[in-house]
């Protein structure tokens, strides 16, 4: 009877703490890894550093909140190979993460980053290991690092300025990699000198871009979480946020934000306002996005 009782406990015990696991983890992330490039018949180390990876970003929690199923957060990381010798690897790391839309079943791209030239080591006997008090390696430090600004960047567009601590400990890890790796990508000076590791988060934790966050949590709280119930507000609020960005563009044009931002959004936009009846405002909107967003014109020029 005790041993019964004491097999029981034991179950409940192991579902709570399986139930506590299978709601714990923020990312909801699929990896894919293109060694196309690259003279390699062998693909099992491909294949092995690509489910090692997704393991990694899956399993691990990342903050003290407690997600849900549905509340994870789904990214994907494109990675794809430019050189590999010897389990030393340079690749380009395409992140892109989706932010669900209010009562809807559409995911909006939210966070999308290209980081290039990325070094780091890679063995398949051994596993990837994260310490949040010593460097271990350059893939663990980078993937922990764009875990937390995925998860920083989505509590953004929930409440304001909600994912600072994430972008904070992204620094730390920054910090950290930039003493202790064998590699300058951590750097302000890599990979030209402006779109790198370095200034994306100096951008994201800067006072100086808070009007760029502020706008990409309008467009998502005020204005796409709106558009099935009030599709008319929705685009309007959409239209007056997207004209902060002349006042920012003043001071600080064609910022790393900015750029991510319309990188992200410019395909929904378009499609937002492509065919919208109110010809005079069309044409408003359209010489205001050709102003701060030059390089999309053509795309803009067809609204």
């Amino acid at each position: 009877m005790l041993q019964k009782i004491s097999y029981l406990k034991y179950l409940i015990y192991s579902i709570f703490i399986y139930s506590q696991l299978n709601f714990s983890q923020e990312l909801n992330c699929n990896v894919t890894v293109n060694y196309s490039l690259v003279n390699q018949t062998e693909s099992k180390i491909f294949r092995e550093l690509e489910n090692k990876i997704e393991e990694f970003v899956n399993s691990k929690k990342w903050t003290n909140k407690i997600y849900k199923d549905f509340e994870k957060i789904n990214c994907s990381f494109f990675i794809t190979v430019l050189d590999y010798s010897n389990n030393s690897f340079r690749a380009n790391f395409d992140i892109n993460s989706f932010r669900p839309v209010l009562n809807s079943s559409f995911d909006s791209n939210n966070f999308l980053f290209r980081d290039n030239g990325v070094n780091f080591k890679f063995d398949t006997n051994q596993s990837i290991i994260f310490s949040e008090t010593k460097f271990e390696s350059d893939l663990s430090s980078l993937l922990a690092f764009y875990s937390l600004i995925i998860i920083g960047y989505d509590n953004d567009t929930f409440s304001k300025n909600s994912g600072m601590d994430n972008y904070l400990f992204a620094k730390k890890i920054l910090d950290f990699s930039s003493s202790f790796s064998n590699t300058q990508m951590w750097t302000p000076s890599y990979s030209g000198g402006r779109i790198n590791k370095f200034w994306l988060i100096d951008n994201l934790t800067s006072s100086n871009y808070q009007t760029i966050k502020q706008i990409n949590y309008n467009y998502h709280l005020n204005g796409l979480d709106l558009i099935i119930d009030d599709e008319a507000l929705a685009k309007q609020n959409i239209e007056t946020y997207l004209k902060n960005f002349e006042s920012i563009n003043r001071f600080r044009p064609n910022s790393l934000l900015q750029q991510m931002f319309f990188q992200s959004k410019s395909d929904e936009i378009f499609n937002l306002f492509l065919n919208f009846q109110n010809k005079s405002k069309i044409e408003g909107l359209k010489q205001l996005l050709i102003n701060v967003a030059p390089f999309y014109s053509n795309k803009w020029e067809k609204l």
